[in-house]
């Protein structure tokens, strides 16, 4: 089975999709969708959920989560955050794809075990855990794939109880 995490932008959206075997895990395709600034709104959301919803069939993934929202000071950047989170929850779901969320917190904790870890704890465990031989760059995609970590851990754990 073959689960896509989504860490989303309006800049730059990472995409990570991993494939559950058993009990391990494995890296299947990280990338980043970036739209450009000098765009207009709609063409940038259009881009990121058309190229979430086609990553999703070409991928074959059978689940997806997205990082739920974080509200910083912000509040023009968190509006922007949420039209980029729409628009990649839009494309999963055109795609037919089951979504859930995350909150960064948890995804840092159920990475590297620490709540509060930067980015590059997440992509050192994010590589140890795929087992790659190298770091998974940029931190958007390797951002991406400790969602579809997350997720699969928190199914695993959803399963049991």
């Amino acid at each position: 089975m073959r689960l896509m995490g989504v860490d989303p932008g309006l800049n730059a959206t990472g995409l990570g999709v991993i494939e559950i075997t058993g009990d391990s895990t494995a890296h299947v395709h990280h990338s980043v969708i970036r739209t450009r600034a000098a765009d207009e709104l709609p063409s940038r959301i259009s881009t990121i959920y058309e190229a979430v919803r086609i990553a999703a069939i070409e991928w074959g993934v059978a689940g997806a989560a997205v990082e739920s929202s974080f509200v910083g000071n912000n509040a023009r950047s968190a509006m922007l955050l949420g039209h980029a989170r729409a628009a990649a929850i839009l494309g999963l779901t055109a795609a037919g794809v089951p979504v859930a969320e995350y909150a960064p917190r948890l995804v840092k904790q159920s990475v590297t075990g620490y709540g509060a870890g930067d980015k590059s704890q997440v992509a050192r465990m994010v590589a140890f855990q795929l087992g790659l031989t190298e770091l998974p760059t940029p931190a958007d995609a390797s951002d991406a794939l400790a969602i579809a970590i997350t997720h699969w851990a928190q199914s695993r754990l959803s399963a049991r109880l």
